[in-house]
C-alpha cells in the first residue's frame, strides 16, 4: 500500500502499529519490535519498499534509530504540527491488556491476535461477573435462611397446658421471662422506649395459655389519668360494680400486664404492693357486696416500665418514683430488655443496608449523649419507607427533621447519609 508521510504521522499510535504488524506478516519478518518502536521508526518502515523492508532489522532500529534519526525539513514540519494538533490517544484497560498479550503471542499465532485476545478477555469477564452473581445469590440465600430460622415458629411445652405455638419472632429474653412467670407468677421487664416489651408479655402469656381471644388477658397502660378505681373497680350512679381490670384479672384467675409501670400515680402503689405479695387478697373499696377479692389459680401478671422505679431521668421525665415496698417484692423477677438485632434485622427485610444506618444512628446518639430514642418501631416504619422508594437519606431526613442543629451535628447526619446511601440490595 502506498501511503504518505503526513497521512502516517496522522494516524492514532494504535493503528500505526497494526498496519506495521500486517506488513511484517506480508514481508516475512518478525513484528515484535514493532511494541517498542517509535512513531517516527514505524513511519519510516511503512514507507520502505517490500525490499528494503524484508532487510529491515526491527530491533536494532527500535533500540538506535530515534538517536540516529535526523529529520528533513518536511518531517520536521510534519512533527511539528503533529505535536501541537494530534490528540493522545487513550486507550482503556481492554486496550492495555489485549496489546501485552498480543506481542508475547504474535509470533506464534498469527492472525487477528487482537481479535482474539479481545474475545477472551470478555470470556473471562463474562465467566467473572457470572460467577459474581452466582456468589451473590447464594450469600442472598444464606441470609434469607438465618432469617427464616428466626422466623420458624416456637412450639410452647408446659406441663398442664396445652401446646402453643409462636408464629412470631421471639425476643431473645423470651425463653428466660417465660421460664419466671411460670415458676414465679410475675416478671417485669424494664428497658428503652421501642423494645418490644409489652409485646414479650402478649407473647409469654400466650405461651402460657392466656390470650385477649380467649377473655382471660388484661392490659392496663399506665398514666396520670389512671386511678384507683380504674384498677379496683368502680360503683355507678345506680349501684351497679363495675370491675377493674385488676380486680378482675385477680378474681378469674388471668394474665394481667402492667404497661408502663412507672408511669401510674402514686395513689396506685398500695393496689399493686397487693397484686404482688404471696397473701393473695385485694382489697376492692368500691365493691359494697366484696370488699375483698380472694386470688384465683392461674393469675399471672407482668409488668413493663422504661426505668427501675428511681422515678424521671433525662430521657423519661414522665415517671414516678415507685414505692420501695413494691420494688422489693418483684426484686428476683427484674430482667432488662435490649434492643434485639434479630428482631431488627429480620423486620427490616431486604433493606438490611436501611437497619446499618439505623444501628449506627443509634450508636451515635448513646455515645455523643443525644437524647433522641431510635427504637425497634423505626425498622418497621423504615421498611415500609423503602418500599415506598424512599431512600435511607430520606428516611434520616424524616427521623431528624424535629431534631436540634446541635443534635443533627453530633450524630454528623451529612456522613450518615454518605456512608449508608440506599443500595437497593439486601445485602
Amino acid at each position: 500500500m502506498n501511503w504518505n508521510r503526513s497521512e502516517l504521522w496522522e494516524m492514532a499510535t494504535k493503528e500505526l502499529r497494526n498496519h506495521c504488524r500486517r506488513q511484517c506478516k506480508t514481508v516475512g519478518i518478525g513484528r515484535t519490535w514493532v511494541n517498542t518502536a517509535s512513531k517516527a521508526v514505524k513511519v519510516e518502515f511503512l514507507l520502505m519498499d517490500e525490499q528494503a523492508q524484508r532487510e529491515f532489522d526491527g530491533f536494532t532500529i527500535a533500540e538506535t534509530k530515534d538517536r540516529e534519526y535526523i529529520p528533513t525539513k518536511e518531517k520536521m514540519e510534519d512533527e511539528h504540527r503533529m505535536k501541537f494538533t494530534a490528540k493522545p490517544q487513550k486507550s482503556s484497560s481492554e486496550d492495555g491488556l489485549t496489546d501485552m498479550l498480543a506481542t508475547l503471542v504474535s509470533d506464534r499465532i498469527g492472525g487477528n491476535v487482537e481479535g482474539i485476545i479481545k474475545d477472551s478477555v470478555r470470556e473471562v469477564k463474562a465467566s467473572m461477573l457470572e460467577q459474581f452473581d452466582s456468589e451473590t445469590s447464594k450469600t442472598k440465600k444464606y441470609v434469607d435462611g438465618a432469617i427464616a430460622t428466626l422466623r420458624k415458629p416456637v412450639q410452647i411445652h408446659i406441663d398442664g397446658v396445652p401446646a402453643t405455638t409462636i408464629e412470631e419472632m421471639t425476643h431473645e429474653a423470651f425463653p428466660e421471662i417465660l421460664e419466671c412467670l411460670k415458676h414465679f407468677g410475675r416478671v417485669w421487664l424494664c428497658g428503652p422506649s421501642g423494645t418490644g416489651k409489652s409485646f414479650i408479655l402478649e407473647q409469654c402469656a400466650k405461651a402460657l395459655g392466656y390470650s385477649k381471644e380467649k377473655g382471660n388477658y388484661e392490659y392496663v397502660k399506665g398514666g396520670a389519668g389512671v386511678t384507683e378505681s380504674h384498677l379496683t373497680g368502680r360503683m355507678t350512679f345506680d349501684g351497679e360494680f363495675i370491675d377493674g381490670a385488676v380486680s378482675r384479672a385477680f378474681r378469674n384467675g388471668n394474665f394481667l400486664c402492667l404497661d408502663e409501670f412507672d408511669g401510674f400515680d402514686a395513689n396506685c402503689g398500695l393496689v399493686f404492693n397487693s397484686v404482688f405479695d404471696n397473701q393473695g387478697i385485694l382489697a376492692t373499696p368500691n365493691d359494697r357486696e366484696h370488699p375483698m377479692v380472694l386470688k384465683s389459680d392461674g393469675f399471672m401478671v407482668g409488668v413493663a416500665s422504661n426505668t427501675w422505679g428511681d422515678g424521671q431521668d433525662f430521657n423519661y421525665v414522665g415517671r414516678g418514683q415507685l414505692d420501695l415496698a413494691t420494688l422489693d417484692r418483684l426484686n428476683l423477677q427484674k430482667f432488662e430488655v435490649d434492643y434485639d438485632k434479630n428482631i431488627e434485622r429480620a423486620l427490616s427485610g431486604d433493606y438490611i443496608d436501611m437497619a446499618n444506618m439505623l444501628w449506627d444512628l443509634r450508636s451515635r446518639t448513646f455515645s455523643n449523649s443525644v437524647s433522641r430514642i431510635i427504637s425497634t418501631r423505626l425498622f418497621i416504619d423504615g421498611q415500609k419507607w423503602r418500599k415506598l422508594k424512599k431512600s435511607n437519606g430520606q428516611i434520616l431526613d424524616k427521623i431528624t427533621v424535629n431534631w436540634t442543629k446541635e443534635e443533627r451535628s453530633k450524630v454528623n447526619v451529612k456522613e450518615l447519609k454518605s456512608l449508608h446511601r440506599s443500595t437497593g440490595r439486601s445485602i
